[in-house]
């Protein structure tokens, strides 16, 4: 067996996902939960950082076989510490940061980085940075410029934030596609959303908007391909179908949705899945 055989790779679904155009979830937690697991997710994304729902989330969860990445919006170094004591308690596959700072110098940003790196080395789970708008990585440049001075800074790359925010044309040009690849090579897990240079979140099943998700599964094939082939790695590789209820989905004159997310979800989970296969069967022949 190749060593790319033995890699595993995990779908979530995100429980923001779930929730309709009103900000909340149409059902009961423990349905929406139960739906996730029987079309075949293999865990879900949420917020992790209140102790009560953290633990009802848990135990829901483990009770249908569903892996959790918790996300948490720290402003401080300290903020990040009573996350991990709960997630340590409750278990998690990853816990990703949502860096609710925006700091104006590189030095700022790094002291900043640099203590919740040193807080993540005593736990045993990975704890990631997201790659996200109106955060400490908000600007591709400023984030490129961080893993100069942190090296070893493990991204979760949530794409479409670049994309959209930077107007990145189609086709990139040389250089937005280096950037790109530079967070991809430093990345350890992903928000899957497909993004255009004007709109955060496009309905993946329109005609007109399959050369973005082209794109997209360009670059999360090349990520995929890149975390097969490190020596360092250890767990799994998460991909998290993240398309979001109003006003990152793209509504009618009504103010609703003009796709039904769900279905575009599980279409996501398909695609996202038969780009891995076809990462594992093409990176196991070089081993």
């Amino acid at each position: 067996m190749s060593e790319a055989s033995k890699r595993e790779f995990v779908v979530f679904q995100s429980m923001w996902a779930m929730q309709n155009a009103q900000g909340v979830l149409p059902t009961a937690l423990e349905h929406e939960l139960t739906k996730i697991a029987e079309a075949g997710f293999d865990g879900i994304t949420d917020h992790y950082y209140a102790p009560d729902t953290a633990r009802e989330l848990s135990r829901l969860a483990s009770s249908l076989g569903l892996q959790i990445e918790g996300q948490l919006f720290p402003q401080t170094v300290d903020d990040l510490k009573p996350v991990l004591e709960i997630a340590s308690q409750y278990g998690c596959h990853h816990l990703t940061i949502q860096a609710d700072a925006r700091p104006r110098s590189l030095k700022e940003a790094v002291q900043l980085i640099d203590g919740w790196q040193r807080l993540a080395e005593q736990v045993d789970f990975p704890v990631l940075l997201e790659t996200h708008r109106y955060r400490v990585t908000n600007d591709l440049h400023f984030t490129l410029d961080l893993l100069k001075e942190l090296p070893d800074l493990k991204l979760l790359a949530d794409l479409s934030h670049y994309v959209v925010g930077r107007e990145i044309p189609l086709p990139p040009g040389e250089d937005d596609r280096e950037q790109i690849e530079t967070i991809l090579r430093n990345s350890w897990g992903f928000h899957g959303r497909v993004a255009s240079c004007e709109q955060v979140q496009l309905p993946i099943s329109f005609e007109q908007h399959q050369p973005w998700v082209a794109l997209f599964s360009e670059w999360w094939k090349y990520g995929i391909e890149d975390w097969l082939k490190r020596t360092d790695v250890q767990g799994s590789l998460s991909f998290t179908c993240e398309l979001g209820p109003p006003p990152y989905a793209m509504t009618d004159r009504n103010g609703q949705d003009v796709t039904d997310r769900w279905e575009e979800s599980l279409m996501m989970k398909a695609l996202i899945r038969d780009i891995w296969a076809g990462c594992t069967r093409s990176i196991g022949k070089r081993i």
